[in-house]
This record gives C-alpha cells, structure tokens and sequence, in this order.
C-alpha cells in the first residue's frame, strides 16, 4: 500500500492506521477484548482526524498572507511619511511668515524711527532730572491708559509716602531676618538721600513713556488733547513721534533709555523700566539699592533657589554702583514659530535658534552707566520687536554687560498676597488688582510669616545655569 502522505485522502488513511492497530492488538487479547479495542482505536482516530482538519483550515493561503504584510506595511510608510515630511518642511521653513508692522522690507535701524536730539519728544516733562535723583522709574504705558497711570500715582508711585521708611513698617517685625543698608553705600549716595535711621528717604522719580496712535492726527485729537492735560497736572509725561503698539515697544524702550541718558545721566543713580501693569514694592528696591536685603517669607520662599534664599549672608547683598544689571533672567529661550502667538518671531528679524540670555521686560534695573551703554549700543545693532529680548538681550550682548538674575523680580504675580509684601516687582496686574493688592501691601498691621523653621528645601528653584 502507498503510505505516502496525501491530504486527499486524509480521512480514509487515518481509518487504515487504526484498523491496522486494531488488527495488531487483537492477536494477544480475547474476542470480546478486540472489539473494545477497536472501537476505542477508532474514536481515537476520529479525534486526531477532526485536530488535523481544524489545523488545516485555521491557516491563511500563503499569498492572502503576504498581500496582509504588504498592506500593512504600506499604511505605516505612509503613516510616517504624513508625520515627518511636515516636520521637515517646517524644519527649513519655519519662522518664514511676516509681521504686519515689521516686513522683510520695513527698516530696522533704530535711527530711522527715533530722532536722537535732545528736545524731539513731543511731550517732556519740566526740568526732567535737573535735580539729583537716586532712582528713575519709567512706566511704559499705552497711549489710551489713562486709569492705570492715575492709579500706579495713586499707590505704589505715591514715592513721597510709599519710600524707604515702609520699609520698616513692612518688615520690622523679623529684625535680624534681613541685613540692613550698608553704612558706606548710605555715605556715597549721602546727596540722594535725606533723613536717616527709620526716617532715611531716597530721591525717586517716576515718569509715563508713551508714543502716539495709529490714526491720530498730532492737532485736534481728543485723546492727544487729554494726554496734553495731564501732563500739565502731573509733569510725569514723556511722549516721542512713534506709533504706540505692542510690536512697537522696542521703540518705546529705547526712546526711554534716550531721554534718561541725556537728561539724568550726571543727577541720577539708578534706573528701572517697568510696565503699567507692575507692581513695584518701592521700599524693597531701595533697600536692595543700599546695600541690604528682603526678609524671606513663607509665600516668597518659591522664587528662591539654593543660592538666594539665604538673605542674612553677606554675599547676597548688592555692593556695586556700575555695570548694574538686575530682574528676571531668562536663559535658552527658543525663538516661538507659532504664528498666532504674539512673540512669534520671524527669522529674517532673528535667525539663530535660540536668543542670548536676557532678563524679562516686567521690571529690569541698571546702574545710569548701564543706561548710556545700552544706549549707544541699540545704534548699532539691527532692531528686534521683543524689547527685552533687544535691551537686556542684544544690546547688553554688544556692550559687554553682565545681566543678573533676581529672584524678587517676578515676571508674573502670585495669588499670595504676602508675596507682594516680600518681592520687587509683581506683574499682570489687570483691572482692580493693583488696588487691592496696594491695599494689602500699605496695611502694615498685616505682619506675614516667614517660612516654618524645617521648611523643605524641595520648594527652592534648581534654576539651570545660563
């Protein structure tokens, strides 16, 4: 018989194999014994015929077998090929959509939008800086800010009542917690300063900066006409000829640094740009400026990092008068592609990928050599829209100044309000908040609490190395 292999006849050669089995084992055994095993012989043979039927139905056809592996292969191809050749075409073109009020084409060369004479701004306020001043302060506001002038001149600006001796008043309660002024920076800037002890007060100015509206024409405008008005009452207006727009506030910072380096550079000490939407802790900034430093509270004590917080060490106070250069650094900040984000930046303004370190547009303080240096060299570098990305970025590159980080100089604002107690600046203000929060600072019958005696370290910053 042809024992071979024959899926055709499966079924009938499995029923030999048993038979012949059967036939095997009935030779040693009984009548009656060989029908029992042949019939269990046969239902065993059944059984391995119905596995083998199974097994061969359960496989695919060799080919319906490879066509599935072809098409599967196919949609990841193609999967990748939709993820990645985006990615790649955006590698090479991204940042290449314009800005509406900086084209490919639009100059940008400081010179061709500020005049550099002493006397072009529109509006500058009487005899700006005749007089010695420790600390200038310029808010760069919007033309159409009329509320939040009048109320930064009604809380933090109020510097006759908001000055050095709250400082005290704010901080008293954790003497010791905080050094004090340094004796020879109170002598050397001794022509600033009046008063002494508790009662020390510092010469401090602030004024508006501001440029004009799109649309406006220079006579006969309302808004023009207010802005006129109020720089008749409060003498704290500097208006340049410059459209006022957030893509326009490089413009408006370097107009700034013009005015205070021709007007307050042989009066003035030092100088801090700000926003209208700030909160500056007055008393804090000038005891930073002699020499001292700001108690550690529970709700500041998340600004800090391990080299910081230790406010009672020596180190940690400011003992320069030049190449000062303080606020809110930021470091390997990347250049933002997305061009519905407002500091979307082409590459043609900026190319590389990543901007120098620099310090955040919220508040940033200088010594008034910084400012003249800054100055001069915004002349020679080609203009980018983020001012503080320019100013304390490019410029302060160019100059060879060195910029600090301060941990008390927040470029946001906390939802603690013992942190506006405790910090420099505070920002984002919107709305009522500066009141409130200006309510909470000048209660000095609010005495908040430092941080537990085994606070955990784990809440200090580990900033990156810039």
């Amino acid at each position: 018989m042809d024992r071979r292999w024959n899926p055709e006849n499966l079924e009938e050669q499995c029923f030999l194999m048993a038979a012949e089995n059967s036939s095997g084992s009935g030779a040693a055994a009984s009548g009656s014994e060989d029908e029992a095993v042949s019939t269990s012989g046969a239902l065993r043979s059944k059984a391995k015929l119905r596995k083998l039927q199974l097994r061969n139905r359960m496989p695919l056809p060799r080919m319906l077998r490879r066509l599935g592996c072809y098409t599967l292969s196919a949609f990841i191809i193609c999967g990748l090929l939709l993820v990645y050749l985006p990615l790649v075409y955006l590698d090479v073109h991204k940042r290449s959509a314009g800005l509406p009020d900086w084209t490919l084409e639009t100059s940008r060369s400081i010179a061709d939008y500020l005049d550099m004479g002493l006397s072009s701004g529109v509006i500058v306020p009487k005899d700006f800086c005749r007089n010695k001043t420790f600390l200038v302060i310029a808010v760069c506001t919007g033309v159409d800010n009329f509320i939040q002038r009048q109320t930064i001149r009604e809380t933090w600006g109020n510097t006759t009542e908001f000055n050095y001796p709250a400082f005290v008043k704010l901080h008293g309660h954790l003497k010791g917690h905080y050094l004090p002024p340094l004796s020879d920076r109170l002598k050397m800037y001794g022509d600033y300063l009046s008063g002494e002890g508790d009662s020390l007060t510092a010469s401090v100015r602030i004024v508006f900066i501001l440029g004009r509206q799109k649309d406006e024409a220079m006579l006969g405008n309302e808004t023009l006409n207010r802005i006129h008005i109020e720089s008749e009452q409060y003498n704290d207006i500097i208006q340049e000829n410059f459209v006022d727009s957030y893509n326009n506030l490089t413009l408006k910072s370097v107009m700034a640094l013009k005015h205070i380096s021709r007007s307050c550079s042989n009066t003035a000490a030092y100088f801090l740009k700000c926003d209208d939407d700030t909160f500056v802790n007055t008393p804090n900034l000038l005891n930073f400026l002699l020499g001292g430093t700001i108690p550690l509270y529970n709700d500041t004590l998340d600004y800090h990092n391990r080299s910081t917080y230790l406010v009672t060490a020596p180190q940690t106070r400011l003992k320069a008068s030049s190449d000062v250069l303080y606020g809110h650094q930021f470091c390997n900040v990347v250049p933002v592609s997305e061009v519905r984000s407002k500091w979307y930046m082409p590459s043609y303004m900026y190319k590389p990928e990543a901007y120098p370190k620099y310090l955040s547009g919220a508040g940033y303080l200088m010594s008034i050599d910084v400012v003249q240096r800054l100055f001069e060299a915004s002349l020679n570098t080609t203009l980018v829209y983020l001012e503080d990305v320019y100013i304390t970025g490019l410029c302060a590159q160019r100059a060879k100044i060195n910029r600090h980080h301060h941990p008390l100089f927040s470029f946001a604002h906390s939802k603690q309000m013992c942190a506006f107690k405790g910090s420099i600046t505070q920002h984002q203000l919107k709305d009522d908040s500066m009141v409130v929060a200006w309510n909470y600072v000048a209660n000095y019958s609010i005495k908040c609490p430092p941080p537990g005696r085994y606070f955990s370290q784990v809440r200090l910053r580990k900033r990156p190395i810039c």
